[in-house]
């Protein structure tokens, strides 16, 4: 370690270092700085919306000292920081998040990746110890004030991670783990931790007015350091949207890393032995969604099929409407809640947007039998489906009867059906369409005549490869 500036001891001695560990505490607030540094240069390149909560604190525990005070917080730190000092990705997770920048996947599939490699961080640091280290830190600084920040920094950030580990598991949404901890680290801050506040806001401007010791060349100074907290402050209302994903999908159900719920015992309670007739991979796909990789296309034909494709995605976050890009990137994922019932989320990665089509498939008892139905929580709408095996092994299943808040309707001159079937070379081809099926002959001329309406409004394919 280079020899400390005199302004560097001064700065020890006038936040309480003793002369004996006046050298561990620069040591300590030198590499607080660089990870301030380090987390800057990389979320420049590679910017999501909760890197400027990560950035406000590790700029805030820096401004205050904490990590200089604190041999825990500075290992703690170190832990959490995406890169290594020599600015490259610390494990496998933060290179997956630098790989979704690098092959141009949207800002909702980095941000899953970013809460997936930094709640593996948190559970990390949990499993070594830290927090306990800090507490036997603490008890031998009770009354100081100064320990009674840091402590409650360390309850405000670790103490409401309350569901890192089921969200890794698949147990709770990542989005979900996020939103519970950041409405925690909200309700404690208005209740208990305004002193906090007061901390950070204290050592910011007193930064700002006298400045700070000197630093080296490559790490920044005290003013730079409130320059970030200002900047990374400023974005952190892009979070809302994370807080919104995460309340959205608290009830999605369970999801199992590296495999997938199968819809087979589903569909084999609907249309018993007839399962045992789908094609080979047909059924493979349904089994083991989480083995295939998907690619979609949506063709509208009319512009009330394009209008409502557009308001659907727009007001009830359902369905893709750009038809000018083929081949999108799509991927299918189960969910399994407790009741047994599955969730069916199909997301369309459409450049910087991510289409989601997501309901419920579930078995009711219609007419007397065991039926499939896709429900549609938030429409209040459920899609009665005749479901049959094609002669090729191929699978159609075709809305017949709608349910609309509990009250059962027909479904009109429409035609809403899935085909499945096997294609070329192993591929997996599934198409949906809304066709025209006008009941008598005043529906047929109001419809295509008077509306101007094709047979076929609309359709979505699907092409599935084994991944």
């Amino acid at each position: 370690m280079l020899a400390p500036h005199p302004s560097e001891r001064a700065d020890a001695r006038r936040h309480g270092a003793r002369p004996a560990s006046e050298a561990a505490f620069i040591h300590r607030q030198r590499a607080a700085r660089l990870r301030c540094r380090l987390a800057r240069t990389f979320y420049a390149a590679y910017p999501c919306r909760l890197g400027a909560l990560h950035e406000l604190a590790v700029g805030g525990i820096a401004l205050a000292r904490f990590a200089a005070r604190s041999e825990a917080y500075d290992r703690i730190g170190s832990m959490l920081i995406p890169v290594d000092t020599e600015g490259r990705p610390r494990h496998e997770g933060w290179v997956a998040y630098v790989r979704a920048f690098e092959d141009g996947l949207p800002p909702d599939i980095r941000e899953e990746r970013w809460l997936e490699a930094h709640l593996r961080d948190m559970e990390a640091v949990k499993a070594a110890g830290l927090v306990e280290m800090f507490a036997i830190e603490a008890a031998a600084h009770q009354g100081d004030p100064t320990w009674e920040m840091l402590d409650e920094h360390m309850a405000v950030t670790l103490g409401t991670r309350v569901q890192d580990q089921e969200a890794l598991s698949g147990k709770v949404p990542l989005e979900t783990a996020i939103a519970t901890s950041l409405s925690k680290v909200v309700r404690r801050q208005l209740a208990t931790g305004l002193a906090l506040v007061r901390t950070y806001a204290g050592g910011a401007v007193r930064a700002t007015l006298f400045g700070g010791p000197r630093t080296r060349p490559d790490l920044p100074t005290d003013r730079a350091l409130v320059c970030g907290l200002v900047s990374a402050t400023l974005r952190l209302a892009r979070i809302t949207r994370v807080w919104r994903l995460g309340v959205r999908r608290r009830a999605r159900g369970a999801e199992r890393p590296g495999a997938a719920w199968s819809l087979i015992p589903s569909m084999r309670r609907a249309i018993g032995d007839e399962v045992d007739r789908l094609h080979p991979d047909v059924f493979d796909m349904f089994d083991r969604m989480h083995a295939w990789s998907m690619t979609a296309r949506v063709d509208l034909h009319h512009v009330v099929g394009s209008l409502a494709a557009y308001f659907a995605a727009l007001l009830v976050g359902q369905g893709m409407y750009e038809e000018h890009l083929d081949d999108v990137p799509a991927r299918f994922r189960l969910f399994r809640r407790d009741d047994g019932s599955l969730h069916f989320v199909r997301e369309f990665w459409c450049a910087d947007a991510v289409r989601v089509f997501d309901s419920d498939f579930v078995v009711r008892q219609v007419d007397g039998k065991d039926t499939l139905v896709e429900v549609f929580q938030e429409l209040g709408v459920g899609a009665v489906m005749r479901t049959e095996v094609l002669p090729d092994g191929g699978l159609s299943m075709t809305v017949v009867r709608l349910f609309i808040r509990g009250v059962s309707q027909g479904v009109g001159p429409f035609r809403v059906c899935f085909e499945t079937r096997p294609g070329d070379d192993g591929a997996v081809d599934v198409t949906g369409v809304l066709d025209l099926q006008p009941r008598n002959a005043l529906e047929r001329w109001w419809l295509r005549s008077g509306m101007g309406l094709p047979d076929r409004v609309g359709a979505i394919s699907y092409r599935a490869v084994r991944a």
